[in-house]
């Protein structure tokens, strides 16, 4: 499979926050600005069977939070799907860049995750029953909040990691909502080292079976106050302190590992998406990215995937973490140019076709 290379000396219409200018840039400028314009809500959202509700932590964040950054006359609307453990809060920059390009943005804590709704007594665990969830959830926020404010413009998908596995899901159950999707680092496999996929999916099923699907998995460990840029998967020193540091001074933002179910419906979910009787329902645009440095997710489940889709393109970026969109400048920027650019370009006529366009 052809692989594209990111070009980094390519001429950017962004100009992103250097480190040194990070932190002030967030505080004084983007925060600010944000605020002022956000529409933030809550979505009622199906609860968990009666069986699956014991022990769900009450919390004043009953159903799933989101946040809209509505502009008059934008070009259309990015709705953002995240990553494991992150939040709303963790994307304002992004949204910022987003926004001033003419793009409205939609964005919305996944359960268990963030202000949304929690299903396990520790905040600091994810817990999904069915991974179809998060996808039902995110067609329900697409359905029901995104499009009104979108007013017939075109929707785009902006998926990462975990993320960009709920997204590829997505496109294959409800093709026709997404004009263009980038994935972002996807998470169609899990690296789980030398323990092989197989082994991780008994392990979790045994305990799922005796009841013990909502507790930690031995791997994973409770938030870190004191984690290091070098044990992140951040390529930005300035944006992984920033947003730690928020981390540190909310217990919202605090979600940091996984449980025996998520872990077996991660894993099944990634080899449902990939296989081919599912990919080939895919009729919407794909530009997915694989960060060089990446130890989180396989780019061979990636390669796979997009072989089985009818348009799709792999871009490597190099020198970057798992999370690409927190990189410096010098990658950033070729890489926001190179997600515009392909938000922008017009489809081919199979590909116009394919869309209903």
């Amino acid at each position: 499979m052809n692989k594209e290379v990111l070009d980094q000396n390519q001429n950017c219409r962004i100009a992103c926050f250097s480190e040194e200018d990070f932190s002030k840039q967030m505080h004084d400028v983007v925060e600010p600005f944000l605020e002022k314009i956000c529409r933030d809500g809550r979505m009622r959202t199906e609860r968990l069977s009666p069986g699956e509700a014991e022990g769900m932590k009450e919390t004043p964040h009953e159903g799933l939070y989101y946040e809209l950054y509505p502009q008059q006359g934008a070009k259309g609307t990015i709705v953002i799907s995240y990553g494991f453990t992150e939040s709303c809060l963790k994307y304002h920059e992004l949204i910022w860049y987003f926004y001033g390009q003419g793009y409205q943005v939609a964005v919305m804590d996944h359960r268990g995750h963030g202000r949304s709704v929690r299903d396990v007594e520790d905040v600091t665990i994810v817990y999904i029953d069915l991974f179809s969830r998060y996808v039902k959830d995110l067609h329900r926020f697409v359905q029901t909040v995104v499009k009104p404010m979108a007013q017939d413009k075109p929707l785009y998908l902006f998926a990462h990691s975990m993320g960009g596995c709920i997204g590829a899901f997505y496109l294959e159950q409800y093709p026709d909502d997404f004009s263009k999707a980038v994935l972002s680092s996807p998470m169609l496999e899990l690296n789980l080292g030398a323990c092989p996929p197989w082994a991780a999916r008994i392990l979790c099923d045994l305990k799922v079976a005796k009841g013990e699907g909502k507790e930690r998995l031995f791997t994973q460990s409770p938030f870190d106050p004191e984690e290091s840029f070098a044990e992140s998967s951040a390529s930005s020193r300035a944006r992984h302190e920033y947003y730690h540091q928020l981390r540190r001074d909310n217990a919202a933002y605090q979600t940091s590992s996984a449980s025996y179910y998520w872990g077996k419906e991660a894993i099944n979910a990634g080899k449902f998406v990939i296989s081919t009787a599912q990919a080939k329902k895919i009729r919407t645009p794909v530009l997915l990215f694989q960060a060089q440095l990446d130890t989180l997710v396989k780019p061979s489940a990636q390669e796979k995937f997009i072989s089985r889709i009818a348009c799709g393109r792999i871009v490597l970026v190099e020198n970057a973490r798992h999370e690409i969109y927190r990189s410096p400048r010098e990658v950033l920027e070729p890489y926001l140019e190179e997600i515009l650019s392909f938000y922008e370009e017009k489809a081919s006529a199979p590909d116009a076709a394919a869309n209903g366009t």
